[in-house]
């Protein structure tokens, strides 16, 4: 849903697939908001602009590429000191989602992280929280979702909650056997729309262990290696002559644009380009 009104656009959106996460993509210049609370958490990066939160007292200034973060029932207010306003993207994820990270994370049960500061200079990590708020606008693959944001509330409680403590190790006696398991099971499932939930079971590990065991044995995350299997099986359908459109549904991927920008991403080329290219090099071999 996109709503405009003087200089204010907004575009507000909910994710099926994350049990209906709240995400906006916004511009306020007019629009300032009053004292008010969220259910929720409210995680947001600066995209330009300036805006100012008041909250528990004082006046906290977010510039460009800054962290907005607010806790659960938090009283905050949200304007821009600035004519020109200011643009940001920000989501919601409920308490439990965070609560649950941190359990995985941490050796311990710490309870629901708490963060003390509305505005986080973190630049790395901001890069992180915009990858996946536009990842979440344009991807549907649903691990690449997953693992974005696993790995984006990970960060963000072990680099800045209060209370943190070290990461809970791996057993490594089993890393080997399970990493086998795993490529077995998106060898043969990585057309699927595979959820991280999914390969939990399999793996009979937390999310969060299964994403940091992966990338540390495979090189790459799980998202991420499926769409190089996709991306590999589409090259070679691309070669039998099956209309581009269908090799992108064939190698899985729901929606033409992302089969485009991953195999692009990946190969160099777009689809209609490698076949084009693979046709030339065929003639002048003969």
């Amino acid at each position: 849903m996109e709503l405009q009104g003087s200089s204010d656009i907004v575009r507000f959106q909910r994710a099926s697939d994350f049990d209906g996460l709240e995400f906006l993509h916004a511009t306020f210049v007019q629009h300032s908001f009053p004292r008010h609370t969220h259910d929720t958490f409210a995680i947001g990066v600066i995209e330009s602009g300036v805006q100012a939160t008041y909250y528990k007292g004082s006046t906290h200034i977010a510039t460009c590429r800054d962290i907005c973060l607010i806790n659960p029932g938090e009283v905050h207010t949200g304007f821009s000191p600035h004519p020109s306003g200011w643009t940001y993207r920000v989501f919601y994820p409920e308490p439990s989602l965070l609560e649950t990270v941190a359990s995985q994370l941490l050796p311990r049960e710490h309870g629901l992280p708490h963060f003390s500061s509305p505005v986080i200079k973190d630049r790395l990590l901001s890069t992180a929280v915009l990858s996946f708020l536009r990842v979440l606008d344009l991807s549907d693959v649903t691990i690449e979702r997953e693992s974005l944001l696993y790995a984006v509330i990970a960060q963000m409680i072990s680099r800045h909650a209060d209370r943190k403590g070290p990461m809970s190790p791996v057993p490594r006696h089993a890393e080997r056997p399970v990493v086998k398991t795993l490529l077995e099971y998106l060898h043969h499932h990585f057309t699927d729309n595979v959820t991280l939930r999914e390969l939990s079971d399999v793996a009979a590990l937390s999310e969060f262990h299964l994403l940091r065991l992966f990338r540390s044995a495979v090189g790459l995350p799980p998202h991420a290696y499926i769409i190089q299997k996709r991306v590999d099986h589409a090259r070679r359908l691309l070669l039998t002559g099956l209309p581009i459109a269908h090799v992108g549904i064939e190698a899985g991927f729901a929606d033409q644009s992302h089969f485009t920008r991953a195999f692009k991403r990946i190969v160099g080329v777009t689809p209609g380009c490698y076949r084009s290219s693979n046709s030339v090099q065929d003639f002048s071999d003969l």
